[in-house]
């Protein structure tokens, strides 16, 4: 059997989870097949006409990048932007 973790740090979090490692499956990235990431931050542009502001604005959008070789694997998109074309390294 595989480690089981917990997910629950105190009782003030939510209910404490145990999770079987064996039970699950690896994520690797789509271009070079390595197993390990990175934060990686995309910015969208909002128009000062459709911002709650009135001002133009950036938006950060966090996701992970491959430590290899810079790729973002679709999946750690958000949806709308699932269906774009991933960014170039």
């Amino acid at each position: 059997m595989g480690n089981i973790i917990d997910l629950g740090a105190d009782a003030s979090q939510k209910p404490k989870i145990n999770l079987d490692l064996s039970q699950t499956s690896d994520v690797t990235c789509s271009n070079c097949g390595s197993h390990f990431f990175h934060m990686a931050y995309m910015f969208k542009k909002i128009s000062a006409l459709v911002s709650p502001t009135g001002k133009e604005s950036l938006i950060p959008i966090e996701t992970f990048a491959c430590l290899e070789c810079g790729n973002i694997n679709r999946e750690f998109l958000p949806r709308t932007m699932n269906q774009e074309e991933t960014p170039e390294n």
